[in-house]
């Protein structure tokens, strides 16, 4: 078979269609910004709520507040032993609703002054933050029936309350601390992870 060399005349640019180039280019520009749009707004979401340097310790009305981590609590004293089946909150008192859980947050109350002050946990702590969209009274503690504390004394307990476990997406949760008259959000140092929960 007898070989045929094609040569292209001199000075002359043999075209090569850029076409398909380009639109496999913008496809590529286009999956690009849609990855970007996805990751960037998460990382906003998350510097956003990173930003929000709430104190873990406060000082109110002649006491003194400080959290420590929380953890959720499980609830499976209130769990029918018939195959893991929850049962309906009105056949579990005292336990949290539907896809709720019970979050316990450790506090220490200090007298830093230098008189007896009193306090009121229920009418003082409340949770916010995650998917709470009004603050949450707390459900229990186990500070018992201490009404006051005397001049640089403390004492430390766990407020509880009830809520959604947060997505990743959701905000910190945090305590609004009121007290005489004045306002103050103190941040969670720490929330250990949730244990499986099922909702009724």
């Amino acid at each position: 078979m007898r070989r045929v060399v094609v040569t292209p005349r001199r000075g002359r640019t043999l075209a090569v269609p850029a076409e398909p180039s380009i639109r496999g280019a913008w496809l590529v520009v286009a999956v690009l910004a849609v990855v970007g749009a996805v990751v960037g707004g998460g990382l906003l979401v998350r510097d956003r709520f990173a930003g929000q340097r709430l104190p873990e310790t406060a000082t109110l009305g002649g006491l003194t507040a400080r959290l420590h981590d929380a953890g959720w609590l499980s609830m499976e004293m209130h769990q029918a032993m018939q195959g893991g089946y929850q049962m309906p909150a009105q056949m579990m008192p005292g336990a949290p609703p539907g896809d709720e859980l019970r979050l316990g947050v450790p506090l220490t109350l200090v007298n830093t002054s230098g008189e007896a002050r009193a306090f009121r946990l229920v009418d003082e702590f409340f949770l916010a933050g995650g998917r709470i969209t009004t603050p949450r009274g707390l459900h229990s503690d186990t500070f018992g029936t201490l009404p006051r504390l005397a001049p640089g004394s403390g004492v430390d307990g766990v407020i509880y309350f009830d809520t959604v476990v947060p997505s990743e997406s959701d905000p910190p949760l945090y305590l609004i601390w009121r007290r005489g008259g004045e306002t103050v959000q103190l941040a969670i140092p720490r929330i250990s992870n949730a244990p499986d929960h099922h909702g009724g």
